[in-house]
């Protein structure tokens, strides 16, 4: 269930949006704590010191993948409008949030799925919703959509492109979702085979789950003992 006070007006791609981020783990590069080595390689550790950095410094140094804008981008913000209405046509949907990112104040991660199909109002609480989170990509190049197009289930997700399957998976983990749904879509391909649609399903994913919340906790520990050391640096001097 996704609290209703954790659902964010701030309109994404704004410094606004930017400044919230700073400090947080966010879906899009959750993957890199997820490795066999978990938060122990260069990759992880190299991530979780940046958010490290950011939280004690309040100020972001991106990394180039985090700051680069190439038509590949431009086309796939420009195209995803479309393929979330698509998305709707395919389910039957009139309605989804798009674009909010979602947090819990007391939290260190965030996510901005790309829109939220929300259910209706918690059985239990009146003040959560029962969502389920969407991702969608619209790869420009051709032998980027094809491979894509083809995953149909989250296991050739994961084998396809692990950055995508545990974005998805953070995604529902912040919205608390039981489904989530990754699609991927081309304008220009046939109306009827322009995108394809993977659920997932928490049920059935649950080990990935866990390995997911290990992981984060790892990371954790991580980032609050150098909190920490630096501001105990800070606090000496």
């Amino acid at each position: 269930m996704l609290k209703k006070s954790h659902i964010s007006n701030i309109q994404i791609y704004t410094q606004e949006w930017d400044d919230i981020r700073k400090g947080r783990f966010t879906s899009s590069r959750i993957s890199e704590i997820i490795g066999e080595e978990g938060v122990t390689n260069s990759t992880g550790r190299g991530y979780v010191y940046q958010k490290a950095g950011e939280k004690i410094t309040g100020k972001s140094m991106a990394d180039q993948d985090d700051v680069i804008e190439d038509e590949n981008t431009a086309w796939g913000r420009e195209h995803e409008p479309a393929a979330i209405r698509k998305f709707c046509q395919i389910k039957g949907i009139e309605f989804l949030v798009s674009q909010k990112i979602i947090l819990d104040p007391a939290s260190n991660e965030s996510s901005t799925p790309d829109a939220i199909w929300v259910h209706g109002e918690s059985t239990v609480s009146e003040d959560e919703y029962n969502v389920s989170t969407l991702e969608v990509k619209c790869p420009r190049k051709y032998n980027r959509f094809i491979p894509l197009w083809e995953c149909d289930t989250p296991e050739k997700l994961k084998k396809y492109s692990k950055k995508y399957y545990w974005q998805v998976m953070h995604q529902m983990r912040v919205c608390g979702a039981a489904v989530g749904y990754f699609a991927c879509y081309h304008p220009l391909f046939p109306p009827d085979t322009n995108m394809s649609i993977i659920e997932f399903r928490k049920i059935d994913l649950w080990d990935d789950f866990k390995k997911l919340h290990q992981r984060i906790e790892q990371a954790n520990r991580i980032y609050f003992e150098y909190q920490c050391k630096f501001q105990g640096v800070k606090a000496a001097q």
